[in-house]
């Protein structure tokens, strides 16, 4: 999860932001639409090369500030951007800031001499940094505890922004972690860290702390402050080159030879099989068997498969309609010669057709954040439009913003068809409304000693009406649905905790609902495995849930020959849906109170994994593991909670939750 925050102050300074300070960016960034720079003129279109004669821009003598952000999933980009975005519009007269992911941040160069620093943190796994965090976590905590310079980072104002799930023990643990080693380096924390919480209304938490700081840097000397020498160059763009008669063999290349171990090489897997797993009931649940032989990286049962998938045929067409351009044109993407935004280079630099660039690149299903509508807004040529977009990227917007964007579900994709005017450029999209399409994540559901090249995923497919109307798709899960044996899909392989006890004598408790099933069954496989090698055992119990037996009993078959073989001990099955009184796995656990507490304390060693939902199952399972403490061992509730806490802390109960 994306986390990271700041808190100095009480929102009303912030909330003085007017709107005409606003304004005066939107007037620029119109100004900016307009012509070309200095130049005047009209436009460069998709169709021009990457730079025309333009002349250099001047060196921008404003302060700088910077924004990093750590992120996982694409949340505290999405924060950072819009962070950018507000600052610009109220401090851009004097400084300037950049938002970078953190990975392409040189900590040790650049760190010591920056003035302002803000650093949005997620939280990945067990109190771990994000993929792309774990190089600067390591500079910085190797720093921070050899004490060698306890002054390096002095003269450095910072604050930080966590982004976290309360349902991880270890929640917002990287933005502790950060605030901690700077102010250990001698840097001044401007105001309390934040933390963002994404089990409930993480944009809430990411606002308020917004409203803070802006509150703390209007009483700091950290910024200087007005709005009447504004960037005019505001839009981060990729400069864009019109491809022609390019040989068909050259166009839509997924780039092949990838490790698979990083999302910045991913391999390209051949889907092997694609099978329904649901026998009705209305609902959807695919698995998908991905051959990995070549790849480089190898996985154990527990650990994550990264999917880059594509958006829908129809979610194609509807973006190249707003953008006015057809699906085949072909283009080239390229940084542009003075990169002042930070852009990160192109993910694929062509030539592309646009039809595989919104398929591929274009993340137009999720909501838009405040920057991209601030963008939207210095390309609306209707001045009722362009004014809308301003209010809705303001602070003083916030409410509004809440009800139009979030909590409406509203996509990017809705946001333009809403506002037809606001048109931009190739360059401009790509570079500054729509966010990179970022892979999704499954528990792989096999494990090496049966299927070494291949991994294997439970995947529910993803259908629900939103409150616009939208019959909305999961982009994911869809696509993986519709995928055909033969097809090539662009993974990696993402290491886990989520492991079996090195000693398979050690007693295992499992409780996985529905598509939580999914790392189980690389368990059992394993179990099962060692079963046939004579190894010894110790007892195992999975838990499973789904809404009845005939319907979506996913697995059957061989959950059954998983208990035969010896890999699993017990089978413990709720079907919610077929009495009339509903029953879940907790009220299966709470049945076995006894036996599983016999299984878990300290004597036996037990441990305990929990997959599947976080908002409600996974709080439930917790929930019932506190009474099954107290019920057996006749403690006190602050006892049990003591009691289920070592357990954790001992690393012996374990989630995998979403």
């Amino acid at each position: 999860m994306d986390v990271a925050a700041l808190v100095v102050g009480g929102p009303t300074a912030a909330l003085v932001v007017g709107t005409a300070i606003l304004g005066l960016l939107l007037l620029v960034l119109l100004a900016r639409r307009s012509g070309t720079g200095s130049k005047g003129g009209p436009p460069p279109s998709a169709s021009q090369s990457r730079s025309s004669a333009a002349a250099p821009p001047l060196e921008d003598t404003r302060d700088k500030g910077v924004i990093l952000f750590g992120t996982q999933t694409g949340t505290a980009e999405r924060f950072a951007k819009s962070l950018r975005a507000q600052l610009e519009g109220k401090f851009g007269g004097g400084t300037a800031f950049e938002a970078l992911d953190i990975e392409q941040y040189d900590a040790a160069a650049r760190l010591p001499r920056e003035k302002l620093v803000l650093l949005l943190m997620a939280t990945y796994g067990d109190g771990d940094p994000t993929d792309s965090a774990t190089e600067f976590w390591a500079w910085l905590s190797q720093a921070a505890e050899s004490g060698e310079d306890p002054d390096q980072l002095q003269g450095v104002s910072f604050a930080v922004f966590g982004l976290g799930n309360r349902q991880y023990e270890h929640f917002c643990a990287m933005g502790s972690k950060v605030s901690k080693a700077m102010k250990a380096l001698g840097a001044r924390e401007v105001a309390p860290r934040g933390e963002g919480d994404d089990d409930k209304d993480i944009d809430a938490d990411f606002d308020g702390w917004c409203g803070r700081l802006f509150g703390a840097l209007d009483a700091s000397p950290l910024v200087s402050k007005g709005g009447a020498s504004l960037s005019a160059d505001f839009l981060a763009a990729y400069d864009v080159e019109e491809v022609r008669d390019a040989p068909a063999s050259a166009v839509d290349v997924l780039p092949a030879g990838g490790s698979g171990l990083n999302s910045h090489s991913p391999f390209l897997a051949t889907v092997g099989a694609v099978r329904e797993l649901h026998a009705g009931g209305g609902r959807s649940c695919v698995h998908v068997e991905l051959d990995i032989s070549g790849c480089q990286a190898s996985y154990e049962a527990g650990d994550h498969v990264a999917v880059f998938a594509e958006n829908s045929p129809a979610v194609v067409e509807a973006a190249a309609r707003v953008l006015g351009l057809p699906l085949s044109h072909c283009f080239r993407m390229r940084l542009p010669s003075h990169n002042k935004h930070g852009l990160p280079e192109p993910a694929v630099e062509g030539p592309l057709t646009l039809r595989c660039a919104l398929a591929r690149c274009a993340d137009l299903l999720s909501a838009p954040n405040k920057a991209a509508l601030l963008a939207l807004a210095a390309c609306a040529k209707d001045a009722g439009e362009a004014a809308r977009l301003q209010h809705l990227a303001s602070i003083e917007g916030t409410d509004s913003y809440h009800e139009y964007v979030l909590s409406a579900k509203r996509s990017l994709l809705e946001v333009m068809q809403d506002f037809p005017s606001a048109r931009p450029s190739l360059g401009a999209f790509f570079g500054s409304v729509a966010p990179h399409l970022q892979p999704r994540y499954y528990s792989i559901s096999s494990a090496p000693q049966q299927h070494p090249r291949s991994v294997h995923i439970t995947c529910a497919v993803v259908k629900e009406r939103m409150p616009t109307g939208r019959e909305h798709e999961g982009v994911a899960s869809s696509w993986l649905a519709a995928a055909k044996r033969g097809h090539r899909i662009p993974i990696f392989l993402r290491h886990s905790t989520f492991k079996l006890p090195a000693d398979p004598a050690v007693p295992v408790v499992m409780v996985g609902p529905g598509t939580g099933l999914s790392p189980f069954r690389g368990f059992l496989q394993h179990r099962g495995e060692l079963a046939r090698a004579g190894r010894k055992l110790g007892p195992a119990h999975l838990f499973f849930g789904c809404r009845n037996r005939k319907h979506d009993f996913i697995y059957e078959e061989e959950l059954e020959a998983a208990v035969a073989n010896g890999a699993l001990s017990q089978l413990h099955v709720a079907f919610s849906r077929d009495k009339s009184q509903k029953e879940y796995v907790q009220h299966h656990m709470e049945a076995h109170a006894a036996e599983i507490w016999g299984l878990l304390c300290e004597s036996a060693g037990g441990y305990l994994y929990v997959c599947g939902d976080a908002g409600n199952m996974a709080k439930d399972v917790h929930r019932t593991l506190h009474g099954i403490a107290a019920q057996v061992t006749g403690c006190t509730d602050a006892q049990a909670e003591a009691a289920v806490k070592k357990l954790s802390d001992s690393g012996r109960y374990l989630k995998d939750v979403w």
